[in-house]
């Protein structure tokens, strides 16, 4: 489902849960207190069985920085006037990282895993092989030194949402109630250390893929910069 300006988006909020539940999307249930905007996932088989698979394979700190990149990504979309599919971005968002989990590492470039993991997954639940593309190729990059609109609205949101959770890219135009509402239902939970060791184990093994690259860069110290405590 296409999501569009703050104005329109915050009229929506003031309509009934009948009229959400046919609009095809539902609160954040598990995090009431996220409320700002329109923070609302789809209701959909494919975007619940995503919340489980990234909860039950992912380490807490590494599934928080998941649902936060979610967040920033429509909190950047107002900033940006960006149209999405909602149900296509949470599930690129809950999943770019899962290339990290022992149980998707194939042995690739971490964004390639993952990407391959996310098409299979969403073609399992029926999506399309145009859906399937898009969600992979917003994975994969998500990792790439810049993304543009051109590359697509879900992949342009991800890499924008994503640098501003690892290193505060953009952190300036989230406002301080944005910010609170998302760091309190997503805690950081050490997130920068955790998330460092990750990066600090793929570049040890794959020294051929771009985060090698990045850690030879300095990206440790950019990630312990962060605006952030954790």
């Amino acid at each position: 489902m296409a999501v569009t300006g703050r104005d329109e988006r915050l009229a929506d909020l003031e309509s009934d849960s009948a009229a959400k539940t046919a609009a095809g999307e539902r609160e954040i249930g598990h995090v009431p207190s996220l409320t700002f905007g329109a923070m609302r996932v789809p209701d959909s088989r494919v975007a619940r069985e995503a919340e489980e698979l990234v909860r039950e394979a992912a380490p807490d700190f590494l599934t928080n920085h998941s649902f936060r990149s979610y967040a920033w990504s429509v909190a950047l979309a107002d900033r940006d006037d960006v149209r999405f599919d909602a149900e296509l971005l949470y599930v690129a968002a809950l999943l770019h990282d899962i290339g990290l989990v022992a149980q998707f590492d194939q042995g690739g470039c971490f964004e390639d895993d993952g990407a391959r993991a996310a098409a299979a997954f969403a073609g399992e639940r029926g999506w399309t092989a145009e859906r399937r593309d898009a969600v992979a190729e917003a994975i994969r990059l998500h990792m790439a030194a810049e993304v543009a609109l051109e590359d697509g609205p879900e992949a342009y949101l991800l890499w924008h949402a994503t640098g501003l959770d690892v290193r505060g890219h953009r952190y300036g135009e989230i406002t301080p109630e944005e910010a609170a509402a998302v760091l309190a239902a997503y805690p950081r939970l050490d997130f920068k250390r955790g998330f460092a060791e990750l990066f600090a184990d793929q570049a040890e093994r794959k020294p051929h893929c771009v985060v090698a690259e990045l850690i030879r860069g300095g990206f440790a110290e950019r990630i312990a910069a962060a605006p952030f405590e954790s």
